[in-house]
Formats: C-alpha cells, sequence, structure tokens
C-alpha cells in the first residue's frame, strides 16, 4: 500500500513545473513561522526530486534542520546525484547541503515496485485460499517474478502446500521457501 501511495504522489507531483513548486513554496513561507521553514524546504526538494527522476526520488530521504539540508539514500547515476545536490541548493531557505547519497544503478522503479508488490499479495491470497488461517504467519517477499516465503507452519505436508500454492499462482517464476516447523 506504501508503495502505490508513493507512486501516486510521484506522479502528481511529476506534474507540477519546478515554477509552480517555488510558487507555492513561496506562498506558504511568507505566512509562515520561521520554524516551518524546515518543512517547507524538505517539501520543496522532494517535488524538485521527483521531476528530475522520480524513482531515484522515492529511495531518497531529504531532511531539514534549521536550512541545513541532507539528502540520502539511493540513487541511479552519478548525474542524478549531482543534479538532486544542485536542486537541493537552489531551494529558498537552504543554507546547506549535506549529501549521503550511494549511486545504484539498480535502483527499483515505482512501477516494478507495485509489480512486486501486487504479486506478493497474489501470492498471499493464494496461500490464504489454499491454506486458511494456516497461511496468517507466513510474509511474502516478491522482486521480478522471484517469491520468498518467510515464517512458520505447523508441519512438513503444509509447508509443500504452502510451496507448490505459490507456484502456481500467476506470475510467479521461482519460489525460495524460508518457511520453518514449529515443533
Amino acid at each position: 500500500m506504501k508503495i502505490l501511495i508513493g507512486a501516486a504522489c510521484a506522479a502528481l507531483l511529476c506534474s507540477c513545473s519546478a515554477q509552480q513548486i517555488d510558487t507555492a513554496s513561496n506562498t506558504i513561507a511568507s505566512a509562515a513561522p520561521s520554524f516551518v521553514n524546515d518543512g517547507l524546504i524538505v517539501a520543496q526538494i522532494e517535488g524538485y526530486l521527483l521531476t528530475i527522476d522520480a524513482d531515484s526520488a522515492l529511495h531518497t530521504a531529504v531532511s531539514s534542520h534549521d536550512g541545513v539540508v541532507k539528502l540520502s539514500g539511493r540513487v541511479k547515476s552519478a548525474s542524478v546525484r549531482d543534479r538532486f545536490i544542485a536542486s537541493a541548493k537552489s531551494a529558498q531557505y537552504v543554507k546547506r547541503v549535506v549529501s549521503a547519497l550511494t549511486i545504484d544503478p539498480h535502483v527499483p522503479s515505482a512501477q516494478g515496485q507495485a509489480a512486486d508488490f501486487g504479486l506478493a499479495v497474489a501470492v498471499e491470497a493464494s496461500l490464504a485460499g489454499q491454506a486458511g488461517v494456516n497461511a496468517l504467519p507466513i510474509h511474502v517477499d516478491a522482486h521480478a517474478g522471484a517469491v520468498t516465503l518467510h515464517g512458520s507452519v505447523h508441519s512438513a505436508a503444509l509447508r509443500d502446500t504452502m510451496v507448490a500454492t505459490a507456484k502456481k499462482t500467476a506470475g510467479v517464476r521461482s519460489v525460495t521457501d524460508d518457511l520453518t516447523i514449529a515443533r
């Protein structure tokens, strides 16, 4: 759910221009006391980052304290990192920018994260349909069609049923069994 909300926010903010983000920030800042400026700085910078690279922006945290901005997380490339830093420096009321951004060319896309989330939910639904309440302690991780089952079951037969059910779920390419049998 968190991924879907983030993706929806990213889509909405991507439709705003940098000028619209600046105008909104300036309007709010002129009416707000100074302690609110850090929140406005963060909102303004997050909007900028989404317009530069939405996928990297979803993996970047922005914080501000007395106008000192910290960027942390993962970005796709050095170019994106440099643009994020320059954008943060250009935001109104920013005194200094500290970067703890790391480069990860494999930053997942918002679309990929949504697909992984959807697959995990589909597997959980299949497990619940097959095993009922026995599926409740099972956690499902999914990434690009690869599913991992975590948790504890009451028997080897139930574990086998869970793994077989996960394998039959549409979109699953492989299943890793990380289930334990409770004694």
